[in-house]
């Protein structure tokens, strides 16, 4: 796992020994944008409700934004495809209290991967693969961080976790205080 700031264990044990560990990364507002907000992104076992990880952050607006343009948390979910073993990310913002997907990126075709944009969608072709651009409510947001896929949460800050050594059961990603 990468990423700055303080841990703390969680209080789980697997075999006797402590198992977890969440992030605190105490960020405050100096240098944010004008009008950012700290909010907390959390991750948590979908079923139990352990908490594995806690991640401050300042939310600001997306890069290449309006000045007017609502500030909202963005972070990205990236993987290797479990039949193509090539690399999909998925970047989504936290609005209104909901994730949405706003970006796919992909290389290679078939096997769940998008081949034609649905009405409302744009998909395009890169130099790397696809990017798929879409609009897409996921409530909940609850990923399966399989250690074959390397499923890695990023952040906009570049802080990076990879999910699968929080934990192997299925986890809620879900944003606090925004």
């Amino acid at each position: 796992m990468s990423g700055c700031g303080v841990g703390r264990r969680v209080g789980r044990t697997a075999g006797g020994a402590a198992f977890g560990l969440a992030v605190l990364a105490g960020f405050g507002t100096l240098g944010a944008p004008r009008g950012a907000t700290a909010c907390e992104l959390r991750a948590q076992e979908h079923r139990s409700g352990r908490e594995v990880l806690r991640a401050a952050l300042v939310v600001g607006r997306p890069a290449g934004a309006p000045s007017d343009a609502p500030a909202v948390p963005e972070m990205r979910v990236s993987f290797v495809h479990s039949v193509l073993a090539t690399p999909v990310e998925d970047r989504y913002q936290w609005r209104g209290g909901t994730w949405v997907l706003v970006e796919e990126r992909f290389a290679g075709e078939g096997y769940g991967l998008p081949h034609v944009a649905q009405e409302g969608e744009r998909l395009e072709r890169t130099p790397d693969g696809w990017r798929l651009h879409l609009e897409r409510t996921v409530e909940p947001l609850v990923v399966r961080p399989l250690l074959a896929q390397r499923m890695r949460l990023t952040l906009d800050d570049g802080r990076t976790w990879l999910l699968g050594q929080l934990s192997t059961q299925s986890l809620e990603l879900r944003m606090h205080g925004c």
